[in-house]
């Protein structure tokens, strides 16, 4: 079976285990997938004992995961851990090398501007230093992450870090409000 069949195996499982009554049409617009392969990867797990299919009416049936299914599931995820696993901490080690490359001295406080996989990879390496994170920016999301409200590019003035970490592409119109005293590290892979 290939990774991609394992994956859509996965999402299937999962989104049957996290849904109440779940239609092939709206497993179809959740995972991206079409319906055809949809109903085919259905009957397949069926066929497999990993899915169990209430009723009768097209319409109406309902999908639970089996036992069997469940266990399924859970191997699946440790195979995507384990194959996986190497490679985030190859990121990991590169964002480190970034990070350690930053001529911080007796300058160390940084913002990371950018909410993304990378920016969690990036706080999760700076708590390993001595550097003070003041702030996560972000223009396009205001969120709560790691304890901090994210906050935008027009408000770093007040956070007053010496470098801002980039883990997303910073737009010109963007950049221009950064002030001089703010040295921009790229930090993306």
């Amino acid at each position: 079976m290939s990774s991609q069949e394992e994956i859509t195996q996965y999402n299937i499982l999962q989104s049957i285990e996290n849904g109440e009554q779940i239609s092939q049409r709206q497993l179809s617009l959740q995972l991206g997938i079409n319906v055809a392969s949809i109903n085919f990867a259905l009957k397949k797990l069926t066929k497999r004992g990993l899915v169990k299919m209430l009723g009768v009416n097209p319409r109406r049936i309902r999908y639970i995961l089996t036992a069997k299914g469940i266990a399924e599931k859970t191997q699946l995820a440790y195979k995507f851990f384990d194959r996986n696993f190497h490679f985030y901490k190859a990121v990991r080690k590169d964002v480190e090398n970034k990070i350690n490359s930053i001529p911080f001295q007796d300058r160390n406080s940084a913002a990371i501007y950018g909410v993304t996989d990378l920016m969690e990879m990036a706080y999760l390496v700076i708590q390993d230093k001595e550097i003070d994170l003041v702030a996560i920016v972000d223009d396009e999301k205001k969120i709560r992450t790691f304890g901090y409200q994210v906050i935008g590019i027009d408000e770093i003035n007040a956070y007053a870090p010496h470098f801002l970490l980039l883990t997303k592409e910073l737009g010109a119109h963007t950049l221009k409000q950064i002030p001089d005293s703010i040295k921009i590290v790229d930090i993306r892979l």
